[in-house]
């Protein structure tokens, strides 16, 4: 049997979440509302929403540190809330800029994490040492952390993260004050995590980012996922509510932009230019496209090419910050 199936040889799920919901006295909507998650082995798996959207006390309540207002959590198949030192001794969390003790070098306070594991002796050298690897901070063992950048900072958090192999890895902004030679370990490191088999739960102000490195997302507003699943699945169904069409005029774009934005244009348009292209909304149906192809082409408005745009997490999350504003 392998060791990613139950006993009635159904795969186990790396995160499992069944009606979570989390209230705060002071606000009036739950900060999660019911919410439902399935998150298989070894998928790196983005939540992503606007600020106050419940991902963070979604992180928190998943990482035993917060209890819910009721709902179920199974981490590799643990109960998190009946058995939370159970989950505990599986999992890791990486809150956003978490702190570190100035008065340690990098090294000893990977060492002084690891025996709180209780890896100690050889075990514990060898760990800290490949942890340091797995981030790209081996010359900087020796540094306090107070002389470290924010970046390495981060890097060693997530080192510190990993020395006990948790099979759930939760992190949450974890590329906060990188840059792009820090952010390239950070991707490596959670890659190489995930090929093992752990399950990678993360969000991400930098969109870019989770589009290179997540499998899977969950999009959530107001406390509710609104949609989940593998990255292209969602991003296909998501850009079928908000397409883009790029178009290439021969000479002046300015009786496009004026058909675009009258009657016979796409409700909601908005059209603009592009790098001398003109770029419109297009919230409609394949078939509606195709229509809509043979009207502008039947217009003489001297049309070179029409394409549509991928969509890119950036266009999603931003139409989710659109939706909850205009309700």
């Amino acid at each position: 049997m392998s060791q990613d199936e139950d006993v009635n040889g159904r795969a186990e799920a790396g995160v499992k979440v069944r009606n979570l919901r989390v209230d705060y006295s002071r606000r009036a909507t739950a900060a999660v509302d019911n919410l439902d998650l399935d998150i298989a082995r070894g998928e790196i798996f983005g939540l992503l929403g606007p600020n106050g959207a419940g991902k963070t006390s979604t992180f928190r309540v998943m990482a035993t540190l917060q209890e819910p207002t009721h709902g179920e959590i199974f981490l590799s198949g643990r109960d998190a809330r009946r058995n939370p030192e159970e989950a505990r001794a599986i999992l890791a969390y990486m809150p956003d800029l978490a702190p570190l003790p100035n008065d340690l070098r990098a090294e000893e306070y990977l060492r002084f994490l690891a025996e709180c594991h209780g890896l100690n002796g050889q075990v514990r050298d060898t760990r800290v040492q490949e942890c340091l690897e797995a981030v790209d901070l081996c010359d900087r063992r020796r540094e306090f952390c107070r002389q470290l950048s924010l970046g390495m900072r981060q890097r060693l958090v997530l080192a510190g993260s990993l020395l006990h192999r948790p099979q759930v890895l939760i992190l949450d902004e974890p590329a906060s004050g990188m840059d792009p030679v820090a952010r390239a370990a950070l991707r490596d490191a959670l890659r190489n995590q995930a090929a093992t088999g752990a399950t990678i739960i993360l969000s991400s102000h930098v969109l870019s980012e989770l589009q290179d490195l997540c499998t899977s997302i969950g999009l959530m507003r107001e406390g509710r996922l609104v949609d989940s699943g593998p990255l292209r699945d969602v991003l296909k169904r998501q850009g079928a509510r908000g397409r883009r069409l790029r178009l290439r005029t021969i000479g002046s774009t300015d009786a496009l932009l004026r058909w675009l934005a009258g009657p016979d244009g796409p409700p909601h348009a908005e059209p603009h230019l592009v790098h001398h292209e003109v770029e419109c909304n297009f919230p409609a149906s394949d078939s509606e496209q195709a229509a809509f192809f043979e009207r502008i082409g039947a217009a003489g408005l001297g049309i070179v090419s029409m394409r549509e745009m991928e969509t890119s997490i950036e266009d999603v999350v931003l139409g989710l910050n659109r939706n909850g504003d205009s309700k």
